[in-house]
């Protein structure tokens, strides 16, 4: 795990080094700090377990330094044509040499998934990744800047926090731009066989150009046909990549997962996991979330014991996060005619980087695992996104529908045909929790909370996110409601 802080004009090397301490990670291992000050910009940053050679803080030619999380999926593509030539092989680097090439343009020729902040002289400049998959949180301070990747940085601290925002770099002497907007407009012209095409070509491209960026992947198989169809893609390459699932014991979870892999040939690794160990960890899941947003957390609880085990054997793990919000995957959307339909599953997409890409990030991060997300690749989201409403849920109501037939060929009917009620992962761990929280808090617990709660707080949907909330306020003031996204219950 990494995290880092930039602060600009604002902080004494001193307070940085504090703000990291609020970073730091009970996990076993120790943290390595490093902080630095480069011409009145402070960066620090706190590595755990974490391969050296992957560098969050890189200097460059002409006194330039940047701040970096994530990973650039072209790189292999790009770095012959940069120059000056990178410093070293990461991505950091790569990076700040492409800045240095094509300035504040530099997002429009990135893909992959990335934070990052750039001090050049007496400028600074800072981007995220189009939809939001590595996490970035700015706040004013007087004439400066204090940037972060996780919420946690700032909680000993008064000052008024946000999300910086998707798709959206920040020159210093511009303000702030978006580089990239998920479309509004639905292009009603392409027919069906057009669109199943289309995603075909776009969604295996994205899958072998992610993962390319990382040697050695693997492929987080929690049986939703979107992940099938990034393990069968990789698969036709490569028969021994390593699969990973994981349920609670003595429940069904991870069967489809399992019957995938065995069908694909794949190393397999299955998870259980026991009520007490999910128990045991929900405190340390919940904080190093940042959320309690009933529906996020039930997940994460599963990603976290599947990427501890991953950890052991992979630093990098391939996931289907984005198809659900693009294809419309949820089964709330069914019932939605065409107009309103388009408009909710463009909200879902650009809520991802609050919800479901937090999450993926922060149980992969805590383990030293870098998620890889093909369905967050910018042509990808782009066209997906203009593809009418009755492309992605049909007018049966079956959800990810250009999605299932584009891989028809490649997946079995079993996979792909499935009913949508069986298109889950972790039931087991879900209907676990909602059990445990049943014997904590009442109806009426809930209704009072509610009725009496301040408009700081935040409305509580069920017992479960009660008992996430009660965990994620030990750490987090009110200040930090905003910044937690909310998912359809």
């Amino acid at each position: 795990m990494h995290s880092w802080i930039c602060a600009v004009n604002t902080a004494s090397e001193k307070q940085v080094d504090a703000m990291l301490d609020a970073l730091a990670h009970v996990n076993g291992e120790p943290p390595t700090k490093r902080v630095v000050t480069k011409d009145g910009v402070v960066f620090g940053s706190l590595r755990i377990g974490e391969a050296k050679d992957r560098p969050d803080i890189v200097d460059g030619p002409g006194g330039s330094t940047i701040a970096f999380m994530g990973s650039i999926t072209n790189s292999h593509s790009l770095r012959p044509h940069i120059k000056p030539k990178p410093t070293n092989s990461s991505d950091a680097a790569l990076v700040l040499s492409l800045y240095r090439m094509r300035q504040r343009k530099c997002t429009h020729f990135l893909e992959g998934s990335y934070a990052f902040v750039i001090r050049h002289g007496d400028d600074f400049y800072a981007a995220r990744d189009p939809l939001g998959a590595k996490p970035l949180y700015y706040a004013k301070s007087g004439e400066g800047w204090m940037f972060a990747t996780a919420m946690k940085a700032f909680v000993d601290t008064e000052l008024p926090v946000s999300e910086f925002p998707p798709g959206c770099y920040f020159e210093s002497d511009v303000g702030a731009r978006r580089y990239f907007k998920v479309p509004d407009s639905v292009n009603e012209k392409v027919n069906a066989n057009e669109a199943v095409e289309l995603v075909r070509v776009l969604v295996t491209e994205s899958v072998h150009s992610t993962a390319k960026s990382c040697a050695e992947a693997g492929v987080y198989l929690t049986g939703t046909v979107e992940s099938c169809i990034i393990a069968a893609i990789l698969a036709q390459k490569n028969r021994r990549i390593r699969t990973y699932s994981v349920g609670l014991a003595g429940s069904n979870d991870g069967q489809t997962a399992k019957k995938v892999a065995s069908w694909l040939g794949t190393e397999h690794t299955h998870i259980e996991v026991s009520e007490q160990e999910i128990l045991d960890n929900l405190q340390d899941i919940v904080l190093t979330l940042e959320s309690f947003d009933a529906p996020v957390v039930r997940h994460a609880v599963a990603d976290y014991f599947a990427m501890k085990k991953a950890s052991e054997s992979t630093g990098a793990i391939l996931s289907g996060e984005a198809a659900n919000e693009l294809f419309g995957g949820y089964t709330y959307l069914r019932p939605m005619y065409h107009e309103k339909l388009s408009n909710e599953i463009k909200r879902l997409t650009e809520q991802l980087h609050c919800t479901h890409l937090q999450r993926i990030h922060r149980m992969t991060a805590v383990h030293h695992v870098e998620a890889l997300v093909p369905f967050c690749e910018r042509r990808l989201v782009h066209t997906v996104s203009r593809l009418p409403a009755n492309m992605k849920v049909s007018e049966d109501g079956r959800s990810k529908w250009a999605l299932r037939r584009a891989f028809g060929t490649v997946l079995p009917a079993w996979v792909a045909d499935r009913p949508d009620a069986e298109d889950t992962q972790s039931m087991g761990i879900q209907q676990m929790l909602n059990s445990y929280a049943e014997t904590v808090f009442t109806d009426e617990d809930i209704r009072n909370y509610n009725e009496s709660r301040s408009e700081s707080d935040p409305e509580i949907r069920s017992k479960d996110e009660m008992l996430y909330y009660q965990i994620w306020k030990t750490k987090f003031d009110s200040r930090f409601v905003p910044l937690v996204g909310r998912t359809h219950l």
